[in-house]
């Protein structure tokens, strides 16, 4: 006799929700690293090299100077990439990058709103003014610390750090490669033209004076200021390469794009290409054919021009009536 067996439910163990990838306090960290590199590189090396060394003045101390700053940006940048470690957190690097670049925003917005304070109280020293300057920053900086550590926030960065914006690995290498150099080619040329254009129209220091830096004013220092960029008709030029460079490799190695680059070369591969004999017997024909049709419009043309000009339905007008024409 069989017997009816009812079986018991299947239980589902539901999991709890995934941690993110990293904690706000890495992100943290590796922002105030960054942004003491920074400073240590734009303002720290110039400082010691012309209040110390006093190399600044002539052309060969402004080279050493850059290449110095080179230096101590690429010993700083692989010291924190150790500190990194070879597979770091997914979105660490993204949310390092990002909230450097809020601090440096959030700096020159203090250094903005500084001034408006200093204008209304027509002072450029005092304690008031000063303290209102500080406030302004740690609020800034607090609102950047607080945005680092939102998990939305940090799920944001994971995401963009997934696109491989910053990283140096490629995606699907060995694929599509004819097409992806062909295409970080291009983009080097237009960012090539657009920095010697910019060279080309940069108007020179004039004699005697030093060049042209960026300084950032500090409020309330009795005109005090920090250089971010010295000399900038070098330093602009070679931040530009160096972000066209990694641009065009970055965007050949975005996974929507290097797709489409790929499947973009797999079918140019699959065209039948024309012989070289083929190709110059076609350009003999299309252009004998148009050299035709130019001769025959031209004959037609000059044909009924004639024609109507003997029936009176287009009539010339002599050079006395082209004279007394008047020319506004």
């Amino acid at each position: 006799m069989a017997v009816a067996v009812k079986n018991a439910p299947a239980t589902t163990t539901v999991s709890p929700p995934r941690r993110l990838e990293f904690h706000g306090a890495d992100a943290l960290a590796g922002v105030a690293y960054t942004v003491a590199s920074i400073w240590i590189v734009c303002y720290g090396l110039p400082l010691f090299w012309s209040h110390v060394l006093g190399w600044v003045d002539s052309f060969m101390g402004v080279g050493v100077l850059v290449l110095a700053m080179a230096c101590a940006a690429c010993a700083l940048g692989f010291v924190g990439l150790h500190r990194l470690g070879p597979h770091p957190r997914p979105g660490l690097k993204s949310s390092i990058a990002i909230g450097s670049v809020l601090v440096v925003v959030a700096a020159l917005l203090t250094s903005g709103l500084g001034q408006i304070v200093q204008a209304v109280l027509a002072t450029n020293t005092g304690v008031l003014g000063a303290a209102v300057t500080v406030g302004i920053l740690v609020l800034l900086l607090a609102t950047v610390g607080w945005l680092l550590t939102r998990p939305s926030f940090e799920r944001f960065m994971v995401a963009l750090d997934g696109q491989g914006w910053f990283t140096s690995g490629a995606f699907k290498r060995t694929q599509g490669q004819r097409i992806r150099r062909g295409t970080i080619l291009g983009i080097l040329i237009l960012a090539g033209c657009g920095i010697y254009t910019l060279l080309v129209h940069w108007a020179p220091a004039p004699t005697g004076q030093a060049a042209a830096a960026w300084e950032v004013y500090v409020p309330f220092s009795g005109g005090e200021t920090i250089t971010l960029l010295p000399v900038l008709r070098i330093t602009v030029p070679v931040l530009l390469a160096l972000a066209a460079f990694w641009f065009a490799y970055r965007v050949v190695n975005l996974p929507v794009f290097a797709d489409f680059l790929i499947a973009t070369e797999a079918e140019m591969n699959k065209v039948s290409w024309t012989t070289r004999r083929r190709l110059v017997q076609d350009t003999i024909v299309v252009l004998v054919t148009v050299f035709l049709l130019t001769v025959f419009l031209f004959v037609v043309d000059w044909g009924w021009s004639l024609i109507l000009r003997g029936v009176g339905v287009i009539q010339t007008p002599t050079q006395q009536q082209v004279d007394q024409t008047p020319h506004w």
